[in-house]
């Protein structure tokens, strides 16, 4: 674990620090356009899966959801990336079992997976063409029925079984979640994960694993980074802002102190260990979002930048928790929506994962942009490939206009897709470049501009993403 005095160190040496932590500066009318120049360093890999969506287990278990034959979902998912994750565990996880020829179950706290339910889980993905983690029972399961149920999954989803995960949340074992006597600790958690890991491995070789899902303990994960290589393909951990009853738009809009921390870590632990990194299970509010908040505009503009965000900072991928949570209802903070009778549409924050697709599409590389001077609110991304940006998005979290020069970037011709909305409040009518998203899952973009000047104005509360032919 790296020490206070060095993590404030590190805080001044990376983009998070530029990004996550801008000094407070006024935004007056007359300003300058703030100019977003190269810095120095090496361009941020970004993972071609990064965009993920995470599901409780029940999900999977109910008939018809997670299908192939589920055209507005295929659409909607397909609509976010064509090489993205879906985690599948959650808290559901911990009350899950595996009966290949049971009845299905698909409740919070009785949830059973068949094979069945593997099969069409599996034909979902191929329709999507996205990869799976997947999270077996730790809490309450044995090593005898994990093997059973890692080996019936991976011979369903094949090659698209990206990772296991071997429990959820697994600090809280001890307290909160009754499965585990308390204290629960790493020691001990470490020598169960060893033990399951191996029967698993034995039985189904070449299963890569994600570990240790922790719910905000970063320690672990740095621990499980230092002894664990060649056990752990991928190091997961979960974000939320704030609890839903302590949450509030103002959260949204202002850079996280401990969301900074987490990223300086966890970066740290990967680049020591060589394991990739990846918030497998991320919203605004836990406890199913924050409605009025995490189903509005504000709730968008924080989607794009979060995800933004931790590409830039060097995380292997985001899976943003959608559908039904673990107390039995749709989340507000949810991209895709579910009426509860086989209709799916796209919730509002889902434009801003639309809008990290367009951002990013043929991208594989974050730049890092001297941003240190930013007015206060205004976060701009340099998605690029070969060492060149091929684009620049700027989002607006402040309360005025916001005007930005391209001229250091070498902008000469672009296309800008803006996300807007009525208001910062507003749960309908939010749109990318002038369109919704249809009721069948489509979306196409129907108004951008051409900027010719390098001179962006991007408003209040909106965010622009600038899709560049020459940079």
């Amino acid at each position: 674990m790296i020490s206070r005095r060095a993590f404030a160190r590190s805080m001044m040496a990376t983009t998070a620090a530029a990004t996550a932590g801008q000094a407070m500066r006024g935004w007056g009318q007359g300003s300058p356009a703030w100019r977003p120049r190269p810095a120095a360093g090496a361009a941020m890999a970004l993972a071609a899966n990064f965009t993920g969506l995470g599901y409780e287990m029940l999900s999977v278990a109910r008939p018809g959801l997670l299908s192939a034959a589920n055209r507005r979902y295929v659409t909607l998912t397909r609509g976010l990336g064509r090489a993205g994750v879906a985690r599948v565990g959650g808290i559901v996880a911990n009350y899950t079992r595996f009966d290949r020829d049971g009845q299905p179950a698909f409740a919070p706290k009785d949830t059973v997976i068949t094979e069945a339910a593997l099969k069409q889980f599996a034909g979902f993905l191929r329709a999507v063409d996205w990869s799976a983690i997947w999270s077996v029972n730790f809490a309450q399961g044995s090593i005898d029925q994990a093997v059973v149920e890692a080996r019936a999954v991976a011979e369903a989803l094949g090659p698209r079984l990206l990772a296991l995960e071997i429990g959820n949340e697994v600090e809280s074992y001890g307290r909160g979640q009754p499965f585990r006597a308390d204290p629960y600790t790493y020691e001990q958690y470490r020598k169960e994960f060893a033990a399951w890991r191996a029967a698993i491995a034995e039985a189904v070789p070449g299963v890569g694993y994600a570990a240790p899902d922790t719910a905000r303990n970063v320690e672990w994960v740095e621990r499980m980074a230092q002894d664990a290589r060649g056990q752990v393909q991928l190091l997961s951990t979960h974000y939320y802002r704030n609890g839903q009853r302590q949450g509030s738009a103002d959260q949204l809009l202002r850079p996280d102190p401990r969301l900074a921390e987490v990223i300086a870590r966890l970066r740290a632990a990967s680049q020591q260990s060589g394991i990739p990194w990846r918030i497998c299970e991320i919203n605004s509010f836990s406890g199913g979002g924050l409605p009025g908040v995490s189903n509005t505009m504000v709730g968008a503009l924080w989607t794009l930048n979060t995800m933004l965000l931790l590409a830039q900072n060097g995380s292997a991928g985001v899976n943003m928790e959608t559908g039904v949570n673990q107390l039995g209802f749709v989340s507000s903070y949810s991209p895709i929506q579910d009426d509860g009778r086989g209709v799916n549409t796209a919730g509002v924050p889902y434009y801003g994962m639309l809008a990290f697709a367009a951002a990013t599409a043929g991208c594989d590389q974050m730049l890092a942009l001297e941003d240190g001077d930013a007015p206060d609110g205004i976060f701009a991304y340099a998605p690029g490939s070969a060492g060149r940006a091929r684009g620049l998005t700027v989002v607006n979290l402040s309360q005025a206009e916001a005007q930005v020069s391209l001229s250091g970037l070498g902008v000469e011709d672009a296309a800008v897709l803006r996300m807007e909305a009525p208001s910062p409040e507003s749960t309908t009518g939010v749109t990318f470049a002038g369109a919704e998203v249809d009721s069948e899952g489509h979306w196409k973009a129907r108004r951008t501009e051409r900027l010719r000047r390098s001179a962006l104005t991007v408003p209040a509360m909106s965010a622009a993403v600038v899709c560049a032919r020459a940079f």
